[in-house]
């Protein structure tokens, strides 16, 4: 008997089992790359249809100012956030200015206050934001330049990060609403955009529609909701719930709890906040001179 055999079988079993281990992991490959390959080509085509229809063009259809009363886990109001923009300027680089703040009432209480000034395309922009809050003070500015070079500069150590040029999928996080309202007028189901933070960072998105799970009303339960889920495992998520004019009328933020933003108006949230009136009525003032 060839007691050779054993050997050669095992070794020939193990060359085979080797063979589906690595075609096994070309399969996996393939499906991964085919899996965000198709959704990020979607959604570098989404930001580009936003260019070329420019900023201003849904500022007509989604409104210049929005105002979000913030509720916690258990339905008490914690704050606010308001969003004003304009596109009538005096700047003949910057025809679309923006500002908006974040407000987060109590003893750990933050707030957050952003000032956004872009061309039609956000092809060149320059974004402050200020954020004050229990571990203090900071703020950071970015500049996207004519070169397609986006910078950041931390204020509070006024340290200058190294540049790098954003990738056809990128827009503000400040914007990320005009992604939701092109998806929805494409008809996209699931793309892929790169979102660029207020710390200057970039973080891939997944914005997919998804069924209603609210059961609080009928209309919202029949209402078009589309979730975006962070790709950087930190476990962030919203659920984004348009009415029937295609305008954001709540969205239900996940992240080591839950909160609720439901739309409201600037008189609801000055008799709620304020303490916040002046910069409110500053900036509404501003958007009603700016208006034709």
């Amino acid at each position: 008997m060839d007691e050779t055999y054993p050997a050669k079988k095992y070794e020939a079993d193990k060359i085979a089992l080797l063979g589906l281990f690595v075609v096994g992991l070309v399969i996996a490959g393939f499906m991964t790359f085919s899996r965000y390959t198709g959704p990020l080509k979607a959604g570098s085509e989404v930001i580009a249809q936003i260019k070329r229809k420019g900023i201003s063009t849904f500022l007509d259809s989604q409104g210049r100012q929005t105002f979000f009363l913030i509720r916690n886990a258990r339905g008490r109001i914690i704050g606010f956030t308001m969003d004003v923009f304009t596109d009538s300027t005096s700047d003949p680089k910057f025809d679309i200015q923006s500002a908006s703040l974040l407000y987060i009432r109590g003893k750990y209480g933050q707030e957050q206050v952003t000032f956004f000034k872009s061309d039609n395309s956000f092809d060149e922009f320059s974004w402050r934001s200020e954020t004050a809050g229990p571990a203090g003070r900071g703020g950071t500015d970015i500049l996207l330049g004519e070169d397609g070079l986006l910078t950041v500069t931390k204020s509070g150590r006024s340290k200058t990060l190294p540049g790098y040029k954003p990738g056809p999928a990128s827009i503000p996080n400040f914007l990320v609403d005009l992604v939701f309202a092109q998806m929805l007028e494409s008809g996209r189901s699931k793309i892929i955009v790169d979102i660029i933070e207020p710390a200057g960072t970039t973080t891939a998105a997944l914005v997919s529609r998804i069924q209603a799970q609210d059961s609080a009303a009928a209309e919202e339960r029949a209402a078009c909701v589309l979730k975006l889920e962070l790709l950087n495992n930190r476990g962030f998520s919203e659920e984004v719930y348009f009415d029937g004019q295609g305008k954001i009328s709540k969205i239900l933020l996940q992240q080591n709890g839950i909160c609720l933003l439901e739309r409201t108006t600037a008189e609801t949230v000055l008799g709620q906040f304020p303490e916040r009136a002046d910069f409110i009525l500053q900036n509404n003032e501003t958007l009603e001179k700016s208006q034709p």
